[in-house]
């Protein structure tokens, strides 16, 4: 064993020195490391839509072709909003609705004020598919001065027509974290919290940009929105309705290049199921028009897939799985070499088979200088219990393909960098004679 640990770290310093970096900056991260299953993050990831738009948008027009997109890229929810007070939904976006219920899609949709409990149930049923519902989105922004009292009189409301129609209810959504103190402990009325965590152009794992709140986490970081929210929805997982990254052809505030947000989109699918949300919605689907609000889409304008839509794809389409009930299990693994700023994840498939991804947290681009920051790779060296071996390696690129080897090895020597690395292992069979 103490032989097998000396090649081992022999080969490490080896490859340390041919990368130019010091040895003596070895670290080690070792297992068990519990997994989780990978239908839950498979379905974790959803995007936003505005099929109701018409007009100059491409949601309407270009319904048939942004659907079969979607089912492309392994997306199945989507979140929208009802068309002005629901029960007068006229029949062609119910008949969207049709079409995208017979095509597997589930919608949160985000009810209209004003309505009645009856009156809010009827309107649903003019949208099949929707397995979520949540009052209105931002109000606390909207510049109504009652908007506290609007959001006490919605609760009770949706509550009630959540509970008589078998959907998940979320809570509101909300821009300032002192408006989320405001409305005191309403977590009766749902059963998740609602939050959007926008990165404002920073990497995924951002520790904030600004003052800490009173959990010392920084503004603007993911465990900053999830305290916002614990404000009126306390002991309660957050489902990310709205987050993403604004692209740009030209620099500019808080947008990023394609290749940048390519590149962290699939790191913060994993970082925010990770660290328990249960659902994420990238926002949104396709760029607005000329003159709307440019560059959240996963799509251009023009339907053409940006590097974030590749990557997003990609990754989902690991991570189909059956929805199998059973437990994940555990994974007895050595991480050895530069770990700092590492992150890693361990997903379990039904049938058996482990999936590490690992990256590098750090940022790429500086969204107030407007320039790359790139990362330098860190040499590391992933060490397998007897039994395992690295079947094949998916490696991420900045623009959401992805290549692959198959190293076929139990212990596996390796790069992490800003782009996903994702490992896959299995069982190594038994020589036949000892079957």
């Amino acid at each position: 064993m103490r032989s097998s640990f000396s090649s081992r770290k022999i080969l490490l310093i080896v490859f340390l020195l041919w990368s130019g970096i010091p040895a003596q900056l070895e670290a080690q991260v070792q297992g068990p490391v519990q997994a989780v299953r990978s239908y839950d993050f498979y379905n974790s990831v959803g995007v936003d839509v505005h099929w109701y738009y018409g007009g100059s948008y491409q949601y309407e027009s270009q319904f048939s072709a942004l659907v079969s997109l979607m089912q492309q890229a392994d997306i199945y929810h989507f979140r929208d909003g009802e068309f002005e007070q629901g029960y007068n939904t006229p029949s062609w976006l119910t008949a969207i609705y049709q079409q995208l219920a017979a095509s597997g899609m589930k919608a949160d949709l985000i009810v209209a004020q004003g309505q009645t409990t009856a009156q809010l149930e009827s309107g649903l049923q003019l949208y099949p598919g929707v397995e979520a519902i949540e009052p209105s989105n931002e109000l606390d922004d909207s510049g109504q001065a009652n908007w506290v009292s609007t959001l006490d009189g919605e609760l009770p409301v949706v509550q009630q027509a959540g509970a008589d129609l078998g959907l998940t209810v979320l809570g509101p959504s909300l821009i300032n974290a002192s408006d989320a103190a405001a409305l005191g402990d309403i977590g009766s009325y749902m059963q998740y919290d609602n939050m959007h965590p926008y990165p404002g152009g920073r990497n995924p794992e951002t520790p904030g940009w600004g003052g800490g709140d009173a959990e010392g986490n920084g503004y603007g970081s993911l465990a900053w929105n999830q305290d916002m929210v614990h404000e009126y929805g306390p002991g309660l997982a957050a489902y990310a309705t709205e987050t993403g990254y604004q692209t740009t052809s030209t620099p500019a505030p808080s947008e990023v290049p394609e290749t940048v947000a390519g590149t962290y989109a699939p790191r913060l699918a994993l970082y925010y199921f990770k660290n328990g949300v249960p659902r994420t919605y990238f926002y949104e689907l396709i760029d607005d028009p000329p003159g709307g609000q440019p560059g959240y889409g996963l799509l251009r304008y023009d339907l053409s897939p940006k590097p974030s839509y590749t990557a997003i794809s990609n990754l989902l389409h690991i991570y189909s799985d059956s929805d199998t009930q059973f437990t994940p299990g555990s994974l007895n693994y050595t991480l050895t070499g530069l770990t700092g700023g590492v992150e890693s994840v361990l997903i379990q498939k039904s049938n058996g088979d482990f999936y590490l991804n690992v990256w590098l947290a750090g940022s790429i681009y500086d969204v107030n200088a407007l320039v790359a920051t790139p990362q330098l790779p860190q040499p590391l060296v992933l060490t397998l219990p007897a039994g395992k071996s690295v079947a094949s390696v998916i490696h991420f690129s900045p623009d959401g393909t992805v290549t692959q080897s198959t190293p076929n090895l139990p212990v596996y020597v390796f790069t992490a960098n800003s782009c996903v690395t994702t490992i896959h292992i299995v069982s190594t069979p038994l020589p036949l004679a000892a079957q």
